[in-house]
């Protein structure tokens, strides 16, 4: 049986797993935080162990300009996360509540949110 080689390729959008709609930064993303293809693979269930392998490879032949644009990347999201914050536009989630407390409070929300909107006839509330 012959298997056919995983090509890294790009299509404009930076390096990508060819005939793969996964970038090598979307890997790279979990292989520069130290997930290995376990991990990675339940994140992107459609990445089979020879596009990682070659992923991988090609992280190794240019490791530092990834962690370059990784950096960037993460740059832009934290100033845009404070943007959004100085706005108003996003709240601190307090972790000491437990997940199904807040989730709960979030139904709760939204169902006052649901019955004003019926009350008032708001219908971009519901």
């Amino acid at each position: 049986m012959e298997t056919k080689q995983v090509r890294i390729v790009d299509y404009g959008r930076g390096p990508q797993i060819e005939n793969h709609r996964l970038t090598v930064m979307d890997v790279f993303y979990y292989l520069y935080r130290g997930r290995d293809f376990d991990f990675i693979h339940r994140a992107m269930p459609s990445l089979k162990r020879e596009e990682f392998d070659a992923v991988e490879a090609y992280v190794t032949e240019h490791r530092s300009e990834l962690e370059e644009q990784d950096r960037r990347v993460e740059e832009r999201i934290q100033r845009g996360l404070a943007e959004q914050k100085a706005k108003g536009f996003s709240y601190e989630i307090d972790h000491c509540i437990p997940v199904e407390e807040r989730a709960l409070q979030l139904k709760e929300k939204f169902q006052r949110l649901k019955e004003r909107a019926e009350k008032y006839g708001d219908s971009t509330a519901g």
